[in-house]
């Protein structure tokens, strides 16, 4: 009887220290765990936030912007001299570099030109009224007339006004308005500058419209509304010949594609001032003296995707797959790219497009326990980019995983713990 109790008791005392070995065990676990979370929290929120062929802070993101626009700023514009006439393409920051497109099938030059929802707007010079507008495939050079103006005098350039959804166009002395139907303009009114040749018009990203005058060499802020126009100040330049201005609206800065003769007949891209008027030089157009008009720089005005939302189960079992939905919304309708991460690190790969609003649903399973994090970010087709959002989703441990560590502190030393081994079969 007392053999009995007495091996009762060890036995008892043996199962004891069993339970208090694998308490510890399972808090160095936890403890690892937390660390290791906490560690990559931490560089998590350090690293940069990156997009394209980079990181999305710790979430690495392979793809080739081949597939998407904007692998640098792309200018289109008319070249009126010299000889041929010619529509062309040039780099913003390499005005010297022409590429040809086609060849102009208008009567006359090219004049003015805006950039509208992907398509280039031009209107026709003419010396006397009724200049035709133009719609002009940048990438092909093919032209289509929109019709006759109408104008009471020839059109010298075209702005377009996101606000409103209103395309303008400039004379020597009256601001008009465009029917993007027909091509009919409408009178709005005069600038009221003595003696003035306004020469080009363009708007910014949020309709306010500014306009370059030929005989003055000055800028001017113009009211849509009435026309009036409004000294900001001399340009610094002696313009002559075929001009025209265009907005980068995604930037906000203004540009000018101007022909001077204040040091010689020379072409060239400036930008300019909306303050004081005063122009900084870009670079020369081509390797002789180059007027280009009809001059347009591509823009979206675009708004990254909403965060995206996941919703699926933040705990379970390691080895099992569970489903996660992931949705966001585009404030403009876009269609939209997610790169999604299963963990802290992992390479991923943008996958789309998928409508706005669309859910999409990915299944998923973790081999390993502890707390893993669900990272997602959304991307439209204009390469705008939504906050971060991340889930996290807990495995929790398990007996048996528990059970390896004793077996293996056991197996490490054979002699300690005999009952124990005899109980656990080794």
């Amino acid at each position: 009887m007392v053999g009995e109790v007495s091996i009762a008791t060890a036995v008892a005392g043996v199962v004891c220290i069993v339970k208090k070995l694998l308490a510890v065990v399972a808090g160095l676990l936890f403890i690892g765990i937390a660390l290791t979370s906490s560690i990559n929290a931490d560089i998590y929120n350090k690293l940069p936030r990156l997009v394209g062929n980079h990181h999305v802070q710790d979430m690495q993101i392979q793809i080739s912007m081949e597939d998407f626009l904007g692998k640098g700023k792309t200018c289109y514009g008319y070249q009126a001299y010299p000889n041929p006439d010619l529509l062309v393409w040039f780099g913003i920051d390499d005005p010297g570099t022409l590429n040809i497109i086609g060849t102009p099938i208008s009567s006359d030059k090219i004049a003015g030109g805006t950039w509208v929802d992907g398509v280039w707007w031009c209107c026709e010079y003419t010396p006397v009224n009724n200049s035709n507008i133009w719609i002009i495939d940048h990438v092909t050079g093919n032209m289509t007339l929109v019709g006759a103006s109408g104008s009471s005098e020839g059109l010298h350039g075209l702005a377009y006004d996101d606000t409103t959804g209103t395309m303008y166009a400039c004379g020597a002395t009256n601001l008009f308005t465009i029917d993007m139907v027909t091509g009919a303009a409408t009178l709005v009114g005069p600038f009221g500058i003595s003696s003035g040749l306004m020469i080009g018009i363009a708007c910014d990203g949020t309709g306010n419209m500014y306009g370059e005058d030929l005989h003055t060499d000055s800028l001017y802020s113009i009211d849509p509304a009435s026309g009036a126009a409004t000294l900001i100040g001399p340009l610094g330049l002696d313009l002559n010949y075929g001009q025209d201005m265009a907005f980068d609206k995604e930037d906000g800065i203004c540009y000018l594609s101007a022909f001077t003769i204040h040091a010689g007949n020379e072409g060239a891209l400036y930008t300019c001032n909306l303050t004081t008027g005063a122009t900084t030089k870009i670079g020369n157009f081509g390797a002789v003296p180059t007027q280009i008009t009809g001059f347009v720089i591509p823009y979206s005005l675009n708004d990254p995707p909403a965060a995206p939302t996941i919703d699926g189960p933040t705990s379970g079992k390691v080895g099992e797959s569970y489903d996660y939905i992931f949705n966001t919304t585009d404030p403009e309708g876009n269609d939209i790219y997610y790169a999604i991460a299963w963990d802290w690190g992992q390479i991923t790969e943008w996958i789309g497009p998928y409508k706005s609003g669309e859910e999409i649903t990915l299944k998923h399973s973790w081999d390993e326990k502890g707390t893993h994090t669900i990272i997602a970010q959304a991307m439209d087709v204009y390469q705008e980019v939504s906050e971060i959002a991340t889930l996290e989703v807990t495995m929790p441990k398990n007996k048996q995983t528990q059970n390896m560590w004793f077996l293996r502190f056991l197996e490490r030393f054979p002699r300690m713990f005999p009952i124990a081994r005899h109980l656990l079969g080794l």
